[in-house]
């Protein structure tokens, strides 16, 4: 490292220690991670004059001495905004510089590829920003998540057969939206924010099961997207040959078996009252979940088979798993050629962002680009 990135690394270490602590003082951030007191001083200069922590505290001190001055992250300093698009509604959240939401609204509205629909767009991110009471200057930028296959270097969507939106790029996206803006797909970044709310996991294939199934791949706490740009779209594995007829055009994927509305059809389209019925021990309802869980049991040990890594189960039915997971783990291990040895069994979890988790992530990856340029 040459001394610029050491003087970075440095600034960085010190910001997340006093994130991730609350409250420091400058004798805290010596011992813990073993700088400089001149070092730590011309760090926390920079930090306060950009408005990043603040000094307006003191901790009592132990020795009955001078009380020395604490310092503290200003978690609002910045915020990023995410928009989740589907076929049927608008999600728009915000969050803070600790990933923390601070205002979400969900607007039902069928998407259309129009102008008009993109007006909306906007419209929507402004409504937040009132409602909020954001100062503009605070925002650093706008992820829209979509479903489809995304060049998230060059910014479109290489292929949109969920909802028609094949070969738009982020510029239309964001024709409305002064702001800088990302282009990200739907289930990268929902698996990001959930890699980002479990810091101690550093590898998960996350299973994003909504009324279209995708997922994602994160090494070291990076989305792997593959040469082709489509790594972990799970939704399209052959799970039975010659099976139910996917919109994809193919014959038994894993989407046309484990989409939420695969369940929800069987309540009038109400995935809450599904697992409610099944709570109140449905036997017909029963016997899809059965098979249900079957189907995704299969999935699940093709990809630890693959990874080898910890498993997150989110989308729509992801926040209701919780209570099924046991159940699910016993028929991932019963398909096991390793049975219950290869992986302890914390391998497979549910998701933890059961707020919105795509809007959020998208969100997130602003926040990760601001921490790296710190």
């Amino acid at each position: 490292m040459n001394i610029i990135d050491i003087k970075k690394n440095n600034r960085n270490r010190i910001y997340f220690y006093i994130r991730d602590n609350d409250l420091v003082t400058r004798q805290d951030i010596a011992y813990d991670l073993q700088l400089s007191l001149p070092t730590i001083t011309q760090n926390l200069d920079y930090l306060l004059d950009h408005g990043l922590i603040s000094s307006n505290q003191k901790i009592i001190s132990k020795t009955g001495g001078r009380n020395p001055m604490a310092y503290s992250c200003v978690s609002d300093a910045k915020v990023a905004i995410g928009l989740d698009i589907t076929q049927n509604h608008i999600k728009t959240i915000v969050v803070d510089l600790k990933g923390e939401v601070i205002k979400y609204v969900y607007k039902r509205e069928s998407y259309r590829r129009s102008d008009d629909y993109l007006r909306t767009l906007g419209k929507e991110v402004e409504n937040i920003i009132n409602s909020a009471q954001l100062d503009p200057e605070k925002i650093l930028g706008v992820g829209i998540a979509v479903p489809g296959i995304i060049d998230h270097e060059k910014g479109y969507v290489i292929q949109g057969r969920v909802i028609d939106n094949e070969g738009m790029t982020c510029e239309e996206f964001s024709k409305y939206i002064p702001y800088q803006t990302k282009l990200i797909h739907d289930s990268y970044a929902a698996g990001y924010s959930e890699i980002w709310m479990t810091p101690d996991i550093h590898n998960i294939y996350y299973f994003n099961l909504c009324n279209s199934v995708g997922g994602c791949v994160l090494i070291n706490d990076e989305v792997y997207t593959g040469d082709g740009l489509y790594s972990g779209e799970v939704g399209h594995l052959n799970l039975i040959p010659n099976g139910e007829t996917c919109y994809c055009g193919q014959r038994g994927c894993f989407d046309a078996y484990c989409n939420a509305e695969v369940l929800s059809k069987h309540t009038d389209g109400n995935l809450d009252m599904f697992f409610q019925k099944l709570e109140e021990k449905d036997d017909a309802l029963q016997k899809v979940w059965d098979e249900y869980l079957e189907n995704l049991a299969t999935a699940i040990t093709d990809i630890r088979m693959l990874f080898g890594c910890t498993v997150i189960i989110g989308g729509y039915v992801g926040t209701y798993i919780k209570e099924y997971l046991e159940v699910l783990r016993e028929k991932v291990d019963a398909k096991s050629p390793f049975g219950d040895l290869s992986l302890s069994s914390d391998y497979l979890i549910p998701c933890k962002n059961k707020i919105e988790s795509v809007a959020t992530g998208a969100a997130l990856f602003f926040v990760e680009d601001f921490f790296n340029n710190i």
